[in-house]
């Protein structure tokens, strides 16, 4: 008997003290969560973005527990913001956020001149297109007649994004399009890439030429892959 109830003390004692500790580990998340020492009254944000404001995203969090702030926390305002990719959080306690706000890769300017008021763009690698007065450090494409397919912001993405792999500057290249054919501008080199078509594949060639010498005549697509250059 004497057994038994050494044993059930036992337990019992065990159990206080797991109550005990998660009793205290309790009333002292609420006291951090509620103190004025974890409340966040600075912060730091890593982007240098002309589509937004800084003071967009630290307001959402300036007083608020620094326990409580995660990546989540920025989820609605992402929504308002397409270009943005991801926000990604970091704390240094007891009261300092650092906000490293990724925005998808800016892929060119677009100056469309068929209105009767020209219209500039801003082209993401997400495929959203945004007016904008800013300016960019990003190729550029004039349009100067239509129609424009629908499919030419994806054809252009893979441009950019190929020529990017090269040795080149990306700001040098100018190009414009007739509704027809596309041609491009790169320093002292003229570039008739023909119909807006397979631009990924002309870059990549394009690329190649031009990364391992200098032209400054005609180049000329006659194929997706094959040049004619005048240099």
């Amino acid at each position: 008997m004497n057994t038994n109830y050494n044993q059930q003390e036992k337990t019992s004692f065990k159990s206080f003290l797991v109550f005990s500790f998660l009793l205290t580990t309790f009333i002292n998340l609420g006291f951090s969560l509620n103190s004025s020492q974890f409340r966040v009254n600075e912060v730091e944000v890593i982007n240098d973005s002309l589509t937004f404001q800084k003071n967009e995203f630290t307001n959402i969090v300036f007083g608020h527990s620094i326990w409580t702030v995660s990546n989540d926390t920025f989820s609605d305002i992402i929504i308002q913001y397409p270009t943005i990719e991801n926000i990604t959080v970091s704390k240094s306690y007891p009261n300092k956020i650092f906000l490293e706000i990724k925005e998808y890769d800016e892929i060119i300017t677009i100056t469309d001149l068929r209105g009767s008021i020209p219209k500039r763009t801003i082209l993401y690698k997400n495929m959203i297109e945004i007016p904008t007065d800013s300016k960019f450090m990003t190729a550029t494409l004039t349009i100067t007649n239509g129609p424009v397919d629908i499919g030419l912001n994806g054809e252009l993405i893979s441009l950019i994004m190929t020529l990017k792999s090269y040795s080149l500057n990306e700001v040098d290249f100018k190009f414009t399009f007739d509704g027809d054919k596309l041609i491009g501008e790169y320093r002292d080199s003229e570039i008739l890439f023909g119909p807006a078509l397979d631009l990924g594949t002309k870059a990549a060639a394009l690329g190649a030429l031009l990364e391992d010498s200098y032209c400054n005549g005609t180049i000329r697509f006659i194929g997706s892959e094959d040049i004619i250059a005048e240099c």
